[in-house]
Order: structure tokens, then sequence, then C-alpha cells
């Protein structure tokens, strides 16, 4: 209990130096909400007087400390740009980058998974060859370029759905997932090829064990002792890589949304960047981050849990 206390502590100072940072960022660079707001024919006493309203005359601590106090509350301010509140805004397109931030990564799961089991299995063999170098050339793949290989095949030659025709959540979910498929498969697409050949790696260093010789040695047969003993063993250093993904995936949908033309959280941050609307960037950002933070804290404690040596440190 020690250990998950220290793990949530550190994941809170971490979220909130990631919104001070981030505060601050968009504190000293060049542009200005207000001018944004009125457009480049606003007098100087028209700009003064609205970034007073918008309270940007404030010392900076005290503004950061009341957004601070707000975004506890629930309370991420209003957009300037979207004339609706942050949550409002957030709550609409939320489930569309999640669902395809979650699609992607069961993706990975069911194939990349399959196939590492598969050629460590048959290590050396022409399939295991060929898994190899189709993965090293899809590794070296961008999403946004492997997004724009998929609407070309699947899209445009295939004809299985249609690029830019973009289906509501709200008005067809089942239209929805059919058409999120293919964007989550090109933010998958490299993350499955890194896993596969980390999880192989693994399971052959693994199998050489003693402990797997052992089991070898009682009459175990390979798909046995890969299931049973090397798997778990093997799994750990990719449950960090899952973790670490998911920031990957995050900065992957941002750009796959613009080639899919999906209104998620990505779209509405570029826009909100480009507009500076502050409020909805923060809101953003901060969201993502405490996202990522919650996922890495909760594999560092599965891999706590999964592994009795780390429980064993982890002690006083």
């Amino acid at each position: 209990m020690k250990y998950v206390g220290k793990k949530l502590l550190t994941m809170l100072l971490t979220l909130l130096l990631v919104s001070f940072l981030v505060f601050l960022c968009f504190t000293v660079i060049p542009g200005d909400p207000a001018s944004a707001r009125l457009g480049t024919e606003a007098t100087p006493e028209a700009v003064e007087m609205l970034r007073e309203e918008m309270g940007l005359n404030r010392p900076f601590f005290v503004r950061y400390g009341d957004w601070l106090l707000s975004f506890v509350r629930g309370d991420f301010g209003e957009s300037y740009d979207y004339e609706m509140t942050v949550g409002e805004l957030l709550a609409d397109k939320i489930p569309i980058t999640l669902t395809m931030s979650l699609m992607s990564m069961l993706l990975i799961i069911v194939l990349s998974i399959p196939l590492g089991l598969y050629t460590a299995r048959h290590e050396g063999s022409w399939a295991d060859r060929g898994i190899y170098a189709l993965n090293q050339v899809i590794m070296a793949v961008p999403a946004f370029f492997a997004g724009i290989l998929i609407t070309l095949f699947f899209g445009i030659l295939l004809k299985m759905f249609t690029p830019g025709g973009y289906v509501s959540y709200r008005r067809d979910f089942g239209g929805f997932l059919a058409y999120m498929f293919f964007p989550s498969l090109s933010i998958a697409l490299p993350k499955i090829a890194m896993t596969v050949k980390l999880l192989r790696s693994g399971l052959i260093s693994e199998k050489k064990q003693d402990y797997a010789r052992t089991a070898y040695s009682r009459g175990n047969h390979t798909g046995g002792v890969l299931y049973k003993h090397v798997l778990k063993n093997a799994m750990l250093p990719i449950l960090t890589f899952l973790g670490m993904t998911l920031t990957d995936m995050i900065a992957g949908s941002i750009v796959v949304e613009q080639v899919f033309s999906i209104p998620g959280i990505g779209r509405v941050l570029l826009t909100a960047i480009s507009h500076r609307d502050y409020p909805v960037v923060m809101a953003v950002i901060v969201c993502l981050a405490g996202v990522v933070i919650l996922v890495n804290g909760l594999v560092d404690l599965l891999y706590q849990w999964i592994d009795p040596r780390i429980r064993l440190e982890a002690q006083p």
C-alpha cells in the first residue's frame, strides 16, 4: 500500500508540473488571444479592453491559481473560439479519439501476441524470416503515411470505406466503428511490428533460461512451455512498452485525424493552438497528459503485481 501511495503522489505531482509548464508556455510564446479573437483590424484600445475582460492582465500566478482551482472542480472554462464551455466541447470529442485509441490498442494486442508466439516457436523458419523482414518495413512507416496508404488501397481501390466520409457516433454507432477501424489500423501497424519484434526476442531469450529447460526436461511440449511458463515473463517488458506506446498513439491520432477527416481531439487541439484558444488547449493537453500518466502508473502497478521481485524491492 505504501508503494501505491507513493506512486499516486508522484502521478499527481507530475500532472501538476505538466499543467504549470503548459500554462507558462502559453503565457510567454508570441500571440495574444484577444488580438486573435478581434482580428488584425482591431484597435489597441479594443484589444486592451478585451484583455481586461478576459482577465489576461492579471498576474501570472493569480491566473494559474484560478485556472487550477477551477480545473479541479471540473470547470475547464469557456472556449474563445467555439463559444461553448470546454467541458461540453471535450465531452463531444473525447469519445471519438478514445474509441480510436482503444481500437488501436486492441489491434496491437490481438495481432502482435499470436504473431510473436508463432515467430518464437518457429525461430529460423521461412515464415519467421518473412515476418521479421515485413516488421522491419512496417516499423519504418509513420502512422500518417500508413493512413494515406490505407486510404488509397482500402478506400479508393477496394472501396471498403469512403475517404473523408466520417460517420458520427451519435447518428450511426455501427457505421462510426466501421469507419474508425481504418484510422485505428494505421496507428496500430507500426506498434504491432515493434511489439512482435520485442515479444519474439523476449520469448526466445526466456525459453533458454533454466526454468524453461527444466520444463522441457519434464516432457512438456514447446507450445505448453511457451504458453504456461515463458509467456508470462516475456510479457513484462511488453506491458511497459504498451504503456509508453500510448503517448505515441495519442500523438499519432492527432495527425491521423487530419488524414481521415475525423473531428476528434486532435483537430480541436490544432485549431485551438492556431486561434490561441488557451482554455481549450490547456484542458486538452492536461487531460491527455493525465491519461498517459494514469496508464503508465497502472502499468507499473501491474508490473509489480506480476513480478514478485519488484514487490520485494518496493518494500522498505
